[in-house]
């Protein structure tokens, strides 16, 4: 019964997707005699924890006998923007507190379960925790390394082709898949393209799901080495221009945006990217997600910056046309390779996404 009602808890996190960030997604079950009682979830940053929502929509102070599932361990520390969840799961006198992963962050790292077991509540961990940790790897990767979660998402027909030689790209995936990576672009703090993506498909950038109105999109930045971008496109003219960014060289003349829109790196050859983290750590923004074009999956992938790859293959081939990448390897032990590798359909097309170990 432990993973039925951890799995909800999955479930109920999910609605927080999007909204959360930098704070990992939390849903919580109150259960008694196997009937549940309650549920929450942390619904935005800054908002209630999943558990202080649970306990809002079931006042009841006294738990005794209840069972509590969270997908998180519940904190424990006051540096945030809310009160610590561990003291108030022990003032409700819960009687046992079932969890899926262990709280990577420093802050917590097993202070909140040291915290309820010494106050006699029992503590159980480890329920689906690896798919509690998939949930959320962008906050457990960014805990650990204490760097984006960079995400490479791609498009291509089966023989690797992004689009023909004149830039012609739409559409060469079903529907399906475009929708599926709209809800990659939720999860993430930042949209990144480069310029030439930007002057030929004029994209908007933005997470636009059925049935879902978002109080935020995700960034939007722009790579451009020249500065010669259009500003008529979407990007810097519609609503939410507000979070879109250029990221160029500190000398390159940027007229049409506000400075403070514009993050100037010291140099471009080689590519700073610790500089690049520092600035969008600034701005909060913690995982990117690249799409594209090649030249920008070039770069992120060949300096080994990607954490993970998320391509839509088409049943279709192209031959001559623009590749994802565009680089050369010395022998085949230099292959980049992928592990913990998924493989789907979606429609009519074939998802593939693996995690870099580097």
């Amino acid at each position: 019964m432990h993973e039925v009602f951890m799995r909800r808890c999955f479930e109920l996190a999910l609605q927080g997707a999007g909204m959360v960030s930098p704070n990992p997604m939390v849903g919580a079950v109150l259960v008694r005699e196997g009937k549940i009682l309650a549920e929450g979830f942390h619904a935005k940053h800054g908002g209630p924890h999943a558990e202080a929502a649970l306990f809002h929509n079931y006042p009841d102070t006294d738990l005794s006998g209840c069972d509590l599932y969270i997908n998180l361990e519940p904190c424990s520390h006051t540096k945030k923007l809310t009160p610590p969840c561990a003291p108030e799961i022990i003032a409700r006198r819960v009687s046992r507190v079932i969890i899926s992963n262990i709280d990577p962050n420093p802050q917590v790292a097993g202070n909140g379960i040291k915290m309820l077991e010494a106050a006699g509540i029992q503590v159980i961990t480890g329920v689906l925790s690896d798919e509690g940790e998939k949930l959320n790897e962008i906050f457990f990767h960014r805990m650990r390394t204490g760097l984006p979660f960079i995400t490479l998402k791609a498009a291509s027909t089966l023989d690797g082709k992004i689009a023909l030689n004149n830039g012609e790209s739409k559409w060469i995936t079903s529907q399906e898949s475009r929708l599926d990576a709209h809800y990659g672009r939720l999860l993430h703090d930042a949209v990144m393209i480069g310029a030439e993506t930007l002057r030929r498909d004029n994209p908007a950038l933005t997470v636009r799901l059925p049935h879902k109105t978002l109080e935020r999109q995700p960034y939007r930045l722009i790579l451009t080495a020249s500065g010669k971008i259009p500003k008529d496109v979407q990007v810097f003219t519609d609503e939410h221009r507000h979070r879109t960014f250029v990221i160029t060289h500190e000398e390159t003349r940027i007229d049409f945006l506000p400075p403070q829109q514009v993050i100037r790196l010291s140099t471009l050859r080689p590519f700073p990217f610790e500089e690049l983290y520092q600035k969008l750590s600034q701005l909060g923004i913690h995982s990117l997600w690249l799409e594209g074009g090649s030249n920008l999956h070039t770069l992120f992938l060949a300096h080994k910056q990607v954490s993970k790859v998320q391509i839509y293959l088409a049943p279709k081939i192209m031959g001559q046309g623009i590749n994802i990448f565009d680089f050369k390897l010395p022998d085949i032990a230099s292959l980049i390779e992928f592990q913990n590798t998924e493989v789907t359909t979606i429609g009519s097309d074939i998802k593939v996404t693996g995690k870099f170990h580097h």
